[in-house]
């Protein structure tokens, strides 16, 4: 194989980890939130702890990633889960196609839906910013991608963001066969999802072996992020329920996030230069 056709294929690799396996860029989604209200007894997400996976395509080592979550004052003062995703290619991945990535989530506990999301990463030396926020009086969602502003009517009960959306799958019953419905917000509008439990099985990860249930998004249009292509979270069955193993099975080959450590949020700084992250 040419050189140039290998850097084309790693080149694709990694933005497909940042828009699939990181669940960021591809894909949004969302419910309509007019009038929403928790359900009795309905879970948010665990909160306070920092996940570090190391990341991998065709079985090479290509990435590293840390999610922070935890409870957080909102835009307008009221208490919200916030979620933060940092990611990053290998050193030398940078020397093939380099990236730094950050994630946000901010999501409401009281109304359950996702309030605002933000995407901000640096490919090669070109900056991208993707903001979205959730207008609760109009019922629609407004994107703001690289100065461009555009609205989406919600048609469904509630929005849930690309973060928000994988993190309460965490609180699903993980018996085989089960099923949790959420919406999920894309480019092109909101996407009823159905996430289904399909089986168990010991998985191996970077920090151990974890007794597991893998989950399948399947939206209503039965597309996540191409005609080709699955992905698959695989969900530890022990409480707090961490997604060990995120895998997405393409043509080219298979991308894998797995789980490597565990710590309390409070010994991450969220608010770092995420652009130098892991320099």
């Amino acid at each position: 194989m040419a050189p140039r056709t290998r850097r084309k294929i790693n080149r694709r690799a990694w933005v497909w980890l940042v828009a699939a396996i990181l669940v960021c860029r591809a894909v949004l989604a969302g419910e309509t939130i007019e009038n929403a209200r928790p359900m009795a007894g309905e879970a948010v997400f665990p909160v306070d702890e920092t996940l570090s996976y190391s990341i991998s395509w065709a079985g090479i080592h290509c990435g590293h990633m840390e999610i922070t979550s935890f409870v957080d004052s909102g835009p307008d003062g009221d208490l919200v889960y916030r979620i933060v995703v940092l990611s990053r290619t290998t050193k030398f991945f940078d020397g093939i196609y380099r990236v730094r990535s950050r994630l946000d989530s901010y999501f409401d506990p009281r109304r359950m839906t996702s309030i605002r999301y933000e995407e901000h990463s640096l490919e090669k030396k070109k900056r991208k910013d993707d903001v979205w926020t959730v207008d609760l009086e109009a019922n629609e969602l407004v994107r703001t991608k690289n100065g461009e502003t555009n609205r989406f009517p919600i048609e469904v009960e509630r929005a849930n963001d690309p973060l928000a959306f994988i993190y309460r799958l965490r609180t699903m019953d993980t018996a085989v066969g089960e099923e949790f419905t959420l919406g999920l917000m894309t480019s092109k509008g909101a996407v009823e999802t159905v996430a289904r439990a399909t089986k168990h099985k010991k998985v191996r990860t970077k920090m151990g072996k974890c007794d597991a249930v893998a989950v399948i998004p399947e939206p209503r249009d039965e597309m996540m992020f191409s005609k080709s292509g699955s992905m698959v979270v695989w969900i530890d069955r022990a409480e707090p329920k961490r997604p060990c193993k995120i895998e997405f099975d393409l043509a080219f080959g298979k991308l894998v996030a797995s789980l490597k450590s565990a710590r309390s949020a409070a010994d991450v700084d969220v608010g770092a230069d995420w652009e130098h992250w892991g320099d």
